[in-house]
């Protein structure tokens, strides 16, 4: 009963803080061309732990297009792991990597707090995007009769620089939800569904996923 109180609570006040900021943003500056997804929360794998993702994306607020992306996720130490990203689409060619770290994570009493940083690098046209990411990260794991739901939050936000066609230096921001569903029935398969609000100089979007955990004995295997 505790734990569902938790977890109750929190989903109230993650929902309202989702309500009311996406109010508050939804007459903001116009949109750059971008791609940025979190896709992601406070749980972290373990040292030898990998997992597969793969996701499509929807892109709109006058840039409309779909991306196609890889992600590998690698356990490193407590609390640490680090993804690589690779995509393809409305964006010709992205590529990148992130290092997550979670000094707080998911107990009775609190929520998982902490965050990814990394890089991105992405041709657009006639033009490269190379992108200093930082996304903060705030989620909760709740048992269900269906498996496990992580809601999960995040104000992804970084420098951009531009070359090419425009060159430009800018710092898109955006307000990220999602969840990701761990069902009873499949032990290492997940699910995510997320969607972005564009804040300041990036773009709306909806994204899902589909990914695979695995050890790294049955790679060797």
């Amino acid at each position: 009963m505790k734990k569902s109180m938790v977890g109750f609570n929190f989903l109230s006040r993650f929902a309202a803080l989702i309500l009311t900021t996406g109010l508050a943003v939804s007459f903001v500056s116009p949109t750059a061309h971008a791609y940025y997804a979190t896709l992601d929360n406070g749980e972290v794998l373990g040292e030898g732990q990998f997992q597969a993702m793969f996701s499509p994306q929807l892109i709109f607020n006058n840039y409309d297009g779909a991306n196609f992306t890889g992600r590998l996720d690698m356990g490193i130490m407590e609390g640490v792991s680090a993804r690589g990203i690779l995509g393809f689409g409305q964006i010709d060619f992205q590529i990148g990597g992130l290092v997550k770290w979670i000094p707080f994570p998911d107990t009775e009493s609190q929520p998982a707090i902490g965050g990814e940083a990394g890089l991105l690098v992405a041709r657009i046209g006639s033009f490269n995007q190379y992108s200093v990411r930082l996304h903060p990260l705030i989620s909760k794991r709740i048992e269900t009769e269906i498996g496990d739901v992580i809601p999960y939050g995040s104000l992804p936000m970084g420098v951009t620089i531009q070359t090419g066609f425009r060159d430009e230096t800018f710092i898109p921001v955006q307000l990220v939800a999602g969840a990701e569903l761990r069902p009873l029935e499949m032990k290492n398969l997940s699910f995510f569904g997320e969607v972005g609000v564009n804040v300041t100089r990036s773009f709306g979007y909806v994204s899902a996923a589909i990914a695979y955990r695995f050890e790294e004995a049955s790679v060797s295997r």
